[in-house]
């Protein structure tokens, strides 16, 4: 078995590249730049390569002939130009589908969307299944992985090629380290608007993500869409209690998300202030039965673990 990985000096791609190398699994990983952590040998080798260059990966996937493919490579958020943005996660998705397709060896094509598809909306019910209808709204993120998922979907496939979207809440561990996302504020911020606090957040720990992964890479049968998330959440006051609250809507804030977001001080398009009001909590049952699978870590234990690890305090500034 062999796997390639887009995005693979990602935080999904590290994560993967390192876990299924210390299986004994060989990895093919595809990036614009190398993570220096991850040395190349006889399980491991890199190109350096966009996935918006569809010759290109013809030649890796003719010449390493992967069996199973993790799509991760993503802007998520980092891009400001809108088209760029939309050519390379839209465009370079289409790239992977159509020369995966192209290639005979692969029997497994899965993508790691978000369960941000969903959409922020006061009529979100408790647990959002695979079945509730998508709803992104203006959020550019979100439109981009409901898009790539459309277009996975409706395009002619092999039938031994087996297509799965995975839909994913925020994944945090050991090894996180995103400086400017919504973990690092919920770390760093010491004060919240005071009705954030009782605001539900999901987060799944990464040794039940590779875990996961890794039993659907087993799974010979398995295709379609699945939610990927704990099997509980977590509330704001609980996961960071000491924060100072102020008398502040959190709807008020999106003039201050606007300059952050143009000063690339975060990486939270404006539009996602609505997720901070209307929680999206997806329910992973449809995954959890078919592996009959136990979450070694609940949401809030899943959190906690990034702040152990990164020493961080509960009110530690931002």
């Amino acid at each position: 078995m062999s796997i390639l990985i887009t995005g693979s000096s990602g935080y999904f791609g590290r994560i993967m590249t390192s876990y299924l190398v210390e299986c004994g699994i060989r990895v093919i990983g595809i990036n614009l730049a190398k993570n220096p952590q991850i040395n190349e040998g006889e399980l491991f080798r890199f190109y350096r390569c966009s996935v918006t260059d569809r010759e290109k990966l013809k030649e890796i996937f003719k010449a390493e002939q992967p069996s199973a493919v993790f799509h991760f490579a993503a802007t998520f958020n980092k891009v400001r130009d809108a088209r760029k943005e939309y050519e390379t996660d839209v465009g370079g998705s289409i790239n992977v589908m159509q020369v995966a397709g192209g290639t005979p060896s692969v029997k497994k094509l899965i993508y790691s969307s978000s369960a941000t598809v969903y959409g922020a909306s006061p009529c979100n019910c408790s647990w959002l299944d695979e079945n509730t209808p998508l709803n992104p709204g203006k959020y550019r993120y979100a439109l981009i992985k409901r898009t790539v998922e459309q277009a996975w979907f409706s395009a002619e496939k092999r039938d031994d090629l087996h297509i799965i979207s995975l839909r994913i809440c925020t994944v945090v561990g050991p090894s996180y380290a995103k400086p400017k996302s919504v973990v690092s504020i919920m770390l760093r911020l010491p004060w919240f608007p005071a009705d954030f606090m009782n605001r539900k957040v999901q987060f799944i720990h990464e040794e039940d993500f590779k875990l996961l992964m890794h039993k659907i890479l087993d799974d010979n049968e398995i295709e379609g869409i699945f939610n990927l998330a704990a099997d509980s959440y977590s509330v704001v006051s609980e996961v960071v209690p000491r924060k100072k609250c102020i008398p502040f809507p959190v709807s008020a804030l999106k003039p201050v998300m606007w300059i952050l977001w143009h000063l690339r001080l975060v990486n939270l398009q404006p539009a996602s202030l609505s997720y901070t009001m209307y929680p999206v909590v997806i329910n992973p049952l449809k995954l959890v039965r078919r592996f009959r699978y136990r979450f070694r870590y609940s949401s809030s234990e899943s959190f906690t673990s990034v702040r152990e690890r990164n020493m961080i305090p509960a009110g530690a500034r931002f």
